[in-house]
């Protein structure tokens, strides 16, 4: 089985978009090849990386039966660009489009080095404006995701393991606390991707729609008059 995955969810400057192609065998993902882009905007490249990546592995873009998508917590821009392209390449192809959280794809490497600790593992993104998203991967089915200010968070009693890009942000937000632990990884590789997608993919986890995981509520309102009506004859 051919399996594409797609995270576009970093954000800032120092983000990191990868897209990669990975084989199943005997239930097992296996990589193939990857491109990584950087910078703000990274994953607005996945269609120029697509092509390139195919190529390398001797694919067409008809050819991934299934098609793995981070779909957030993280950047506004990258989310919908790169889930766009997700959606566009799966019709096309004919192939299935599955969501994965950030959390979910980290969830058995987080909880495999929070038991040594007996910590809570929380998976930490950058987020705008001084805040971080806080996603606490709990039971398979069970996923619960927030946004913090960085002065005023307000997190969950120790022992606790950060870990994501935003990891480091939100221990230095915390001094005075003795009990939160670090773990160095900044954001879920394709393997884990890939292997969280499979298993929504095939009913072991419960379905998430492939669109944008927002956070935040929408910051764009509905005029206080309601809107313009329709012009007329246009159809409804």
């Amino acid at each position: 089985m051919r399996v594409l995955v797609m995270d576009g969810a970093p954000t800032g400057a120092d983000a990191q978009a990868v897209i990669a192609c990975l084989v199943v065998r005997d239930g097992v993902p296996a990589m193939l090849d990857s491109r990584i882009a950087t910078g703000r905007g990274a994953a607005e490249q996945f269609p120029q990386l697509a092509t390139e990546l195919f190529a390398r592995c001797g694919w067409t873009h008809s050819m991934p039966e299934l098609i793995g998508v981070v779909v957030g917590p993280g950047s506004f821009t990258g989310l919908r660009a790169s889930l766009a392209f997700a959606h566009g390449l799966a019709a096309g192809s004919g192939c299935a489009v599955v969501g994965v959280t950030t959390g979910e794809a980290m969830r058995d490497a987080l909880q495999a080095a929070a038991l040594p600790l007996c910590a809570r593992p929380l998976w930490c993104t950058i987020a705008r404006r001084g805040r971080v998203f806080i996603e606490m991967p709990g039971a398979e089915a069970d996923t619960h995701v927030s946004a913090h200010m960085l002065d005023a968070l307000d997190l969950p009693p120790g022992p606790l393991l950060l870990a994501g890009n935003g990891a480091q942000w939100v221990k230095d937000a915390v001094p005075e606390r003795q009990d939160v632990h670090l773990l160095p990884l900044p954001q879920p590789d394709p393997l884990a991707i890939a292997a969280t997608a499979l298993r929504r993919w095939q009913g072991a986890l419960p379905s998430r729609a492939a669109q944008p995981l927002y956070v935040d509520a929408p910051e764009a309102k509905l005029p206080a008059a309601g809107l313009r009506p329709a012009p007329a004859g246009s159809a409804v």
